[in-house]
């Protein structure tokens, strides 16, 4: 006679995991920092996320956000929380994506200033991936100020004048700005309390291939006021604002291009006085492309970051 053998309980059996739904709405809103946000990304309203993220909390027994006035930040528990789950649901797509190739991958290819793809959509590209994985992007760096009419190119964000006849641009963010910034340290070596004519001889640190600089900003105060030359130039952005992290000087910058900078805390700004630029990022759309999806899913991107549509821009 067999005996038949009782198998040890699994492991997964014995699983304890929160609801998968809420799980979803609460990694979307604290990596968003935003409730309707995280609507908008899981085409739900802003009613159903928070309903979502109290009932996470019920079931955790723990609170994962806090009102600071129309902030909303994430507490202790949920700040260590979001990477572990952002990871998981980013491992769960891709392994969906290379087990059952869900859908044909598609390549866009965008020309882009690289200032601003360095110092501003880098750092936050990973949300567009995120959100549409089956995309895949190719850069072309530029530093020209006008459109290249390479109908090999889908999109174009270059830093110029606008006024291109023929070409689909528009504004990116708000109508620009130039600002002075430094390093903590060289704040703490040099008094900006002191007057502008003072200021003039403090180390200057300037970007090459822009029409404005240093003595037009001075000018705003003072046209008479002598300064010294930048005792650094460089021809690229990501040189010098490494330079001023380094507190090698003060740099004058293009405030949507230190928008990270400064807070993350490595630049502060240094005097409240700003110039308005001649100059804007631009998104250039090829006319002959511009009706394909992958365009409009990228566009629709920039829009929901804040630097499409924006009043004043231009």
């Amino acid at each position: 006679m067999l005996m038949k053998l009782n198998k040890p309980p699994s492991p997964h059996n014995s699983r304890r995991l929160p609801p998968f739904k809420a799980l979803r709405a609460f990694e979307s809103a604290a990596r968003h920092e935003s409730f309707s946000e995280a609507a908008l990304e899981l085409n739900v309203s802003r009613a159903a996320v928070s309903q979502q993220i109290k009932l996470l909390e019920s079931y955790l027994d723990a609170k994962l956000f806090e009102r600071m006035g129309t902030k909303l930040e994430l507490t202790e528990q949920a700040n260590d929380y979001l990477p572990l789950l952002t990871d998981m649901f980013d491992n769960l797509s891709q392994g969906t994506d290379h087990l059952f190739g869900r859908k044909k991958r598609q390549t866009l290819t965008i020309r882009v200033a690289q200032s601003f793809c360095y110092t501003w959509l880098l750092p936050r590209l990973a949300d567009f991936h995120r959100a549409h994985p089956d995309i895949s992007i190719q850069f072309y760096s530029t530093t020209n100020l006008y459109p290249s009419n390479n109908n090999a190119v889908d999109l174009e964000i270059i830093n110029g004048y606008g006024n291109w006849h023929g070409s689909n641009y528009e504004p990116l963010g708000e109508s620009e700005e130039w600002c002075v910034v430094a390093s903590p340290e060289f704040m703490c070596r040099y008094d900006f309390t002191g007057s502008t004519v003072q200021i003039a001889q403090f180390p200057k640190i300037a970007t090459l291939g822009y029409n404005e600089g240093w003595r037009d900003w001075f000018s705003l105060h003072d046209s008479s006021i002598l300064f010294s030359e930048p005792q650094m130039q460089f021809d690229s952005t990501q040189l010098s604002v490494e330079a001023a992290v380094q507190g090698l000087g003060m740099l004058l910058a293009k405030s949507v291009l230190m928008e990270d900078s400064l807070k993350q805390g490595t630049l502060v700004l240094a005097h409240d006085r700003k110039m308005a630029s001649q100059s804007q990022h631009y998104l250039i759309q090829n006319i002959s492309h511009h009706n394909e999806a992958k365009i409009k899913l990228f566009a629709g991107w920039l829009r929901r970051c804040g630097m499409l549509g924006i009043k004043g821009a231009e």
